[in-house]
C-alpha cells in the first residue's frame, strides 16, 4: 500500500469518525444561539478543522499515552480507537501539534478575544487531558470537569463569539443553559469511566470510577441530570429534545446505580454516545 494512503487511513482510524460531528454540532449550536448573520471563511474553517482534523488530535494523543491500558481493552477497535502501535505515536503525535497549532492561528487571526480564549482553552485542554505532566485523565474529578469544557463550553462558545460575548452580552438564560449543559457532559464523563473498571483498576489507572466507585460514578451522573432537568426552564438553549435525551439519560444512569455492571455500562455507554451525537444535530435542524 502507498505510504501516503496508509498514513491518511491510519489518521482517520485514530481519528473516529464516529465522532467527526460532534465538536463543529456545539460549534453550531453556539452561532445559532447567539444569532450569527454573517458566515465568514474563518468560520468555515474553524467548523472544518474541529470535525476529522481536531479528532486526530484529540484522540490520538488519547491512543498514545493509554497504549499499556489499550492493549488490554478489548473495545478497542476501528469505532472506539485503534491499539496504536509504538511506531506511529511520534508520527500522530506531530500531525496533533500541527492540527491545535492551526486552530489557533485561525482563533489570532479573528482579532476577537472570545475566540482566542475559547480556542486556547481547547487546544491546552485537548492536549493535557492526556498527555504529561498534567495529564487531567487521571486526575478525577478534574478528569469529568475538563471534558465538559472540551467537549461542550469551548465549542459552543467559539461558536457563540462570532456573533457575541458569551460572557457580557449572552444573557443570564444562555449562560445558565451553558453551565446546565456542560455539567451533564461531565456526568456522561463519569459514567464512562465504568465500563472500563477491572481493566482500570488492574494497572492502577486513575478514573471517576476506579477512585470513588462504579455507584458514586452513576449517582453522580444521576445527580447531575436531575439538577440539569430541574433548572432547565431557565434557559432558552433547551428544546424538547434535549428533555427528552436527558430524561432518558437519567434513566440509564438509575439502572446503572443499582446494577452497576460493567457489561451494563458499556451498553447504556453506546446508547448515550449515539444520542450525543444527534442530540446537537436534532437540536439545530428544530
Amino acid at each position: 500500500m502507498n505510504r501516503y494512503v496508509f498514513a491518511i487511513l491510519l489518521l482517520i482510524a485514530v481519528s473516529r469518525p464516529v465522532g467527526w460531528t460532534t465538536f463543529p454540532a456545539f460549534f453550531l449550536m453556539g452561532s445559532v444561539s447567539s444569532g450569527v448573520t454573517t458566515i465568514t471563511p474563518l468560520f468555515i474553517l474553524q467548523v472544518l478543522l474541529l470535525s476529522f482534523p481536531f479528532c486526530i488530535a484529540g484522540y490520538g494523543l488519547n491512543d498514545i499515552y493509554d497504549y499499556e491500558s489499550d492493549k488490554l481493552n478489548p473495545r478497542k477497535g476501528l469505532i472506539e480507537g485503534i491499539k496504536l502501535e509504538p511506531e506511529y505515536h511520534s508520527f500522530v503525535k506531530n500531525v496533533s501539534f500541527f492540527v491545535i497549532l492551526l486552530l489557533l492561528l485561525t482563533s489570532f487571526l479573528t482579532l476577537n478575544l472570545s475566540n482566542i480564549f475559547g480556542m486556547t482553552l481547547l487546544g491546552f485542554l485537548g492536549y493535557f487531558y492526556s498527555a504529561p505532566p498534567l495529564r487531567f485523565k487521571e486526575k478525577p474529578p478534574l478528569d469529568s470537569f475538563v471534558n465538559g469544557i472540551i467537549y461542550f463550553f469551548a465549542p459552543f462558545l467559539l461558536g457563540f463569539s462570532f456573533s457575541s460575548s458569551i460572557f457580557f452580552n449572552a444573557g443570564t438564560n444562555v449562560l445558565i443553559g451553558v453551565c446546565l449543559m456542560t455539567a451533564m457532559v461531565m456526568g456522561f464523563h463519569a459514567y464512562s469511566t465504568i465500563m472500563d473498571y477491572s481493566i482500570d483498576k488492574k494497572i492502577g489507572v486513575k478514573t471517576f470510577a476506579t477512585i470513588f466507585g462504579k455507584r458514586t460514578a452513576s449517582f453522580f451522573a444521576l445527580l447531575v441530570s436531575i439538577l440539569t432537568l430541574f433548572f432547565a426552564n431557565s434557559s432558552i438553549l433547551f428544546k424538547p429534545v434535549t428533555y427528552y435525551f436527558f430524561g432518558f439519560c437519567s434513566l440509564l444512569f438509575v439502572i446503572t446505580l443499582v446494577f452497576p455492571s460493567e457489561k451494563l455500562a458499556r451498553r447504556g455507554f453506546y446508547l448515550l454516545w449515539a444520542g450525543f451525537v444527534f442530540w446537537p444535530i436534532i437540536w439545530l435542524l428544530t
